[in-house]
């Protein structure tokens, strides 16, 4: 009987031991991605980690510019020719979604998960998926909370704080944002590239 327990005991401190290696090996990844990649002068370097070491699905002509901050491995996808700018946040701990050409301005959050501000057992978090539309605009320092889908063609204004839907064409500012006009049918290719940014 002692014997079935301090083997038991040894197996707990195997995986305990287990867990702790695999998430210092993934804090690790997030650090050197997020210290080291993300400030690397070269566009094509970044871009090549993000693909392999990050996996994230990043179409032909995407370009992220340096000190963009990823949270996690995966669950992000960025379509053709969109453009996210210095110094953006990508939480992809819930699927992030990026149509093509998007243009994100700088200081962007886009912002995945959060946590259950009235849960009384421990303050639980939890996580829901941002969509955003081909054509998209979104202005410097606005930011999109969980589960929000922005339409193709739509505009967020600069520091906007998106808390529901954006249907197409709609353009939306404020805290928290709400629509203020409408954006025609745009249909142009973005092609904008920075070699060391």
């Amino acid at each position: 009987m002692p014997v079935t327990s301090t083997n038991e005991n040894f197996d707990d401190d195997v995986v305990s031991l287990s867990q702790r290696c695999k998430a210092y090996r993934f804090d690790g990844l997030l650090w050197l991605c997020n210290v080291v990649v993300a400030n690397f002068p070269s566009a094509r370097v970044r871009h090549w980690f993000y693909r392999r070491a990050m996996k994230i699905d990043l179409a032909s002509g995407a370009h992220l510019l340096s000190g963009t901050w990823i949270d996690g491995r995966g669950n992000l996808s960025i379509g053709a020719n969109s453009i996210i700018n210095q110094r953006c946040r990508l939480d992809n701990r819930g699927t992030l979604s990026i149509g093509a050409n998007v243009s994100i301005s700088p200081e962007v959050h886009l912002i995945t998960a959060e946590h259950d501000i009235r849960d009384r057992d421990g303050f639980a978090g939890y996580t829901e998926p941002i969509t955003i539309d081909d054509w998209v605009f979104i202005g410097s320092r606005a930011i999109v909370l969980p589960g929000v889908t922005i339409g193709a063609h739509a505009v967020v204004a600069a520091g906007a704080v998106v808390t529901k839907d954006v249907q197409p064409n709609a353009i939306v500012a404020g805290v928290p944002a709400k629509k203020i006009g409408e954006r025609p049918d745009v249909h142009y290719q973005l092609n904008y590239r920075r070699h060391f940014f």
